[in-house]
């Protein structure tokens, strides 16, 4: 179990939406009306129209930065000993203690990084570092999620021995662990202290909440090799892309089981997917299959069963 990897796409045929030519993209993350595009040398922050029009300067990101982590109107990356946040108007960095490889910011503007090569966790307030705690293993991800009424909850993956833990990152404590399936790919965090897993090696689709403490509340089989996973607020939906079938497909989570509502033909290589405030799905190929757009109305929606008495 562990380390798992993404399933080669077999050739894309008839995307739905509308596909926009793009280099290959290492990951992509929105926070409000913003959309963040990670490629292998470069981060494009900017609005959907601004992307799609080619209007966004990129910031260039060195090799040894890591993906980004976006949330409350910030994109932060992690690039060793130095953390930079992106936002509409601008950028801001600092350096740390350690080498850092991923990194989250909170609601209330604490950075949380964490290490590929060290067990510890680090907290910087105002740019100083506050606090450092030990954790289960070494860091894959580290995502912030927003929780109504309370700080946010703050939850990291392993990939070596596929687990996903929270942090009690105000306190300075470890929190607890789960197994995340057979091979955890991508994490990513709804509404509320919602947070969904792609298990890849599994084929499965992981729901968690993190309000308290991580519990795993549903998990469904899904399309093979699932790597990325996106909560999609306007219809209530948890997506799944699969890249060895070039599909993605939406979850209703209301009923205590995943049930399908709908599945989309996707790029090739869809590593990446993240959901807008309307509703738009945005999707993005690793292998330069491009950008892909699916609004709305182009979801196609089915009706889910009506509940039994």
């Amino acid at each position: 179990m562990g380390n798992a990897t993404p399933a080669p796409s077999p050739s894309q045929v008839d995307p739905d939406g509308t596909v926009y030519p793009f280099e290959n993209v290492r990951d992509l993350d929105t926070t409000g009306d913003l959309i963040g595009v990670r490629t292998e040398n470069e981060l494009f922050v900017g609005t959907l129209d601004q992307l799609v029009a080619g209007q966004v300067k990129p910031h260039s990101l060195p090799g040894e930065c890591g993906d980004a982590s976006a949330n409350a109107g910030a994109f932060v990356v992690a690039c060793g000993t130095n953390v930079r946040i992106f936002r509409a108007n601008g950028e801001e960095s600092f350096n740390t203690e350690a080498p850092v490889d991923a990194a989250t910011i909170t609601s209330s503007g604490e950075v949380v990084a964490g290490s590929g090569s060290e067990r510890k966790v680090w907290v910087y307030k105002d740019n100083q570092l506050e606090r450092t705690f030990s954790v289960a293993r070494e860091t894959a991800q580290i995502q912030a999620v927003p929780v109504e009424g309370q700080p946010d909850a703050v939850v990291r993956t392993s990939s070596f021995d596929t687990t996903i833990q929270d942090l009690n990152w105000r306190g300075g404590k470890q929190g607890g662990t789960l197994r995340a399936g057979l091979g955890v790919g991508k994490i990513a965090a709804g509404g509320d202290g919602l947070v969904l897993a792609a298990d890849a090696t599994g084929s499965q689709l992981l729901v968690y909440t993190s309000d308290d403490i991580i519990r795993l509340h549903q998990m469904a089989p899904v399309e093979e090799s699932p790597w990325d996973v996106a909560w999609d607020g306007r219809d209530r939906l948890a997506w799944i892309t699969s890249t060895a079938t070039n599909t993605a497909t939406g979850y209703d989570i209301s009923r205590g089981v995943p049930l399908e509502r709908g599945r989309l033909r996707t790029v090739a290589d869809a590593q990446s997917i993240a959901s807008l405030a309307d509703g738009t799905l945005v999707i993005a190929s690793a292998t330069g299959g491009g950008l892909q757009i699916i609004r709305a109305s182009d979801k196609h929606l089915h009706e889910l069963p009506e509940e039994t008495k």
